[in-house]
């Protein structure tokens, strides 16, 4: 699956043969494509970017070449912001991040209410990021976080797309409605450039809440991603975010086949990408569990008819708790109920897609 939005194309990752490479003058530091083992410069597995984009760090980030001085990329187009570019929401007044999470900026009004467009029609936000008040009395500015409110009336798979301008790095927390799943939260962060896009599932109706603010501040909610900084008051009076949200298309789910009381799916997801499947799990208990062993955070949601029924996020572990899969035990379904399993990630960071093995089997009484 392609999609070029403000991060350009995703990543693809391929392995390249053995062999020494071009290293650096001294000798120890190597060159691009290469890796210092043991002394000697190795060939590495590379990373290919798409038009548009450059290596940076090991990602793929916006060359800053592909918009002229003063042009935003929006939607995969460079805009003047000042002509060219319809925003369609508008921050307002601070304080505006109601609190989303423990320790973010409290207040009673949202920087503003999110009303999406029609599928394929991107909604752009803007907004800036400037630390304004130490309501903790630290003696340093807290962060500055744009929480907006985003109702949905069923589950809808949205693109969410976020560039940083004037020194600022995209990034979004969306946080569940608090009726339906509090516990419910998905991460996008830049880690090289400005920018960030990935999908998201809302998984049933609801009141959301999505807050846009610098990479290095949003470190917030349950299960952050390492790379999203240590909460610094990062911004300042020049830094902004344009934000584009874009419903798109319910993919069809594929089917997975139950035998004597068990199923499963292996695959690979791109990063950003969601994978809907379904299975027979109306009758009896069943226990789901969805593993991810590289460096993206699992998460698997259940859905039956349009509600749902079962979540659950991958534990990265900590030192008085064991790491673990996402798992679930589902159960009450109506007989022939075939629920929807939408496998994603909390979070992702890594620039190839991520091996993934979803297991479904008889849960024991």
């Amino acid at each position: 699956m392609t999609r070029v939005h403000l991060a350009g194309l995703t990543a693809l990752a391929a392995s390249v043969s053995g062999g020494v490479a071009g290293c650096g003058d001294n000798g120890r530091v190597c060159g691009d494509g290469t890796v210092d083992r043991a002394g000697v410069c190795v060939a590495a597995a590379t990373v290919g970017c798409g038009a548009g984009t450059r290596l940076d760090h090991g990602q793929c980030a916006v060359d800053p070449a592909v918009c002229p001085p003063g042009g935003v990329l929006v939607s995969g187009q460079c805009v003047d912001p000042t002509s060219q570019l319809t925003v369609d929401l508008e921050e307002s007044f601070e304080p505006n991040g109601l609190g989303i999470a423990a320790g973010v900026e409290a207040s009673a009004a949202p920087a503003g209410v999110i009303a999406l467009k029609p599928a394929g029609m991107p909604l752009v936000i803007h907004g800036h990021v400037t630390p304004f008040r130490d309501a903790d009395g630290d003696g340093q500015l807290d962060p500055d976080i744009d929480t907006y409110v985003l109702p949905v009336t069923g589950p809808t798979v949205l693109d969410v797309a976020v560039t940083g301008v004037g020194g600022a790095v995209g990034a979004f927390y969306v946080a569940g409605d608090p009726q339906v799943d509090p516990g419910y939260e998905r991460y996008g962060v830049a880690i090289a450039g400005a920018a960030v896009q990935r999908r998201v599932l809302l998984p049933a109706a609801g009141r959301y809440a999505i807050a846009f603010a610098d990479a290095r501040t949003i470190a917030i909610g349950h299960n952050p991603p390492p790379a999203a900084g240590a909460g610094a008051a990062a911004g300042g009076p020049g830094a902004a975010y344009y934000a584009t949200l874009t419903v798109q298309p319910m993919p069809a789910p594929l089917p997975i086949a139950i035998t004597a009381g068990a199923g499963s799916q292996t695959g690979a997801l791109s990063t950003g990408e969601i994978r809907l499947f379904s299975a027979p799990l109306g009758a009896g208990s069943h226990a789901l569990d969805l593993a991810m062993p590289g460096p993206a955070a699992a998460s698997l949601a259940v859905i039956d008819g349009g509600a749902l029924v079962g979540y659950a996020d991958e534990n990265p572990g900590s030192p008085t708790r064991p790491a673990s899969a996402a798992q679930l035990t589902i159960s009450g379904l109506a007989p022939g109920d075939a629920p929807v399993l939408a496998v994603d990630a909390v979070y992702d960071l890594g620039p190839a897609p991520e091996p993934f093995t979803l297991t479904i089997a008889a849960a024991t009484q």
